[in-house]
């Protein structure tokens, strides 16, 4: 079973933290979104010759919708983008450019997708599904939506029973005991620290996998393995068994699929 580090929170502490957060992603996207998780996703279109036909999804886009985009500009004739987070699709709003007559941004949970049985050719979930009550829930909704055939990339994070998920929970016992709020003012406006650091330390919402368990479910909810590897934002992957003690499966670990 994946590990739930959750700590309890309320709905509007849960949406001042999102947020601030997305503020921040926003406002260093307003040039261009240089997130590694970003460029790879780009990347990955490109390497595995992702077909542009059809309808893409961005299920939980955030607030700047940085993957929808993607799929717009490698020419998706449509693009869905939700989020959960009002505020967010205001902020991604903002960012979507000449791209906003592909993309269509909704507010909707990912937990229940508003779209109906095999609508999209392709789905991307990146870094999402950890942070949602139900990861399973996620992947079955996925499933729904896809068509046979079609593709998804998805993400989580797979660092259990790693050192790195010690060093997440002394960061969340820390969080207990010091705001958010401060936290991010005296330092949020460090990228590092805003997308990473003040992330792990105060989301609401995080599970943490390994990687044979992410693998059961996508098999289970009838997505096939085209292939996975840990993401590029994970420096100690390269390493070994001294890198597998460090992140565990990857600090984020990602699934090309076929659903069947």
């Amino acid at each position: 079973m994946p590990k739930n580090l959750s700590h309890p929170r309320s709905p509007s502490a849960i949406k001042d933290f999102y947020t601030a957060i997305h503020t921040r992603m926003a406002q260093r996207a307003d040039q261009s979104d240089t997130r590694p998780t970003i460029r790879e996703f780009v990347a990955t279109l490109s390497r595995f010759s992702i077909a542009s036909a059809g309808q893409a999804l961005d299920a939980g886009c955030g607030g700047t919708a940085a993957v929808a985009i993607a799929c717009a500009n490698h020419g998706f004739g449509g693009v869905q983008a939700i989020d959960i987070n009002v505020e967010s699709l205001r902020l991604a709003k903002s960012l979507v450019g000449p791209a906003d007559r592909v993309i269509h941004l909704s507010c909707g949970s990912v937990l229940s997708l508003p779209f109906p049985d095999r609508t999209f050719d392709f789905a991307a979930c990146v870094g999402v599904a950890h942070h949602t009550p139900d990861p399973e829930r996620v992947i079955a909704e996925l499933a729904r939506v896809v068509r046979p055939r079609g593709r998804m990339y998805f993400s989580v994070y797979c660092f259990a029973d790693s050192v790195f998920e010690c060093a997440v929970q002394a960061l969340r016992c820390l969080g207990a005991h010091v705001s958010f709020g401060f936290m991010h003012r005296v330092s949020g406006k460090s990228h590092v620290m805003n997308n990473f650091v003040l992330d792990h330390m105060y989301v609401p919402t995080l599970w943490v996998f390994r990687a044979e368990e992410v693998r059961t479910l996508l098999a289970r909810h009838g997505f096939s393995m085209l292939e996975e590897w840990s993401s590029v934002m994970d420096p100690f992957a390269q390493h070994g068994w001294l890198g597998r003690k460090i992140s565990g499966d990857g600090l984020m670990r990602v699934w090309l699929c076929e659903r069947r």
